[in-house]
């Protein structure tokens, strides 16, 4: 009998749907791929997890995938360090585990400095506030406000 080592979950969504309903669709996906791998006995906290998007003409399809056993072990070995969102996904989604632990899912083995430069560039990429990883931990990091870039209603009961 084949022992699997890896599962995935995909949903696909409109693009133009807000940034909340974005995030409570991650949240869930989370929850249902926890919740799959309990079912099936393995313990969750033993995985591995990885986010990809691929993104068509109006809808991305959002792909979560975790990995223990054998797959783990091969990911940990053969896998480029991640970066940009990617990496912001894996940290976010490990950062209970602590940093160290975070690292090394991330594919910076025992390279803590190199983790954390590249976890704060990933996060000014993309306007993030990140400084620590503890910043990951609870709601999504704050937006940091950009320059030159003004919010302000066309009329005064209109945005």
């Amino acid at each position: 009998m084949v022992e699997h080592t890896q599962a995935h979950l995909s949903r696909t969504i409109e693009s133009s749907l807000p940034n909340s309903v974005k995030e409570k669709t991650k949240r869930q996906m989370e929850y249902y791929m926890g919740a799959k791998l309990i079912e099936i006995g393995i313990d969750r906290k033993s995985a591995i997890y990885r986010w990809s998007v691929e993104k068509q003409e109006n809808s991305e399809t959002w792909t979560y995938s975790a990995y223990w056993g054998d797959s783990k072990e091969k990911l940990s070995r053969i896998a480029p360090p991640l970066i940009g969102a990617e990496l912001i996904d894996c940290a976010r989604a490990n950062a209970s585990e602590g940093v160290e632990k975070t690292a090394m899912l991330s594919g910076y083995g025992q390279d803590l400095n190199s983790f954390r430069q590249a976890l704060q560039e990933a996060g000014a990429e993309m306007g993030l506030a990140i400084e620590s990883l503890k910043d990951l931990l609870g709601p999504p990091p704050s937006l940091k406000p950009r320059k030159n870039i003004e919010i302000a209603p066309e009329t005064p009961n209109t945005l």
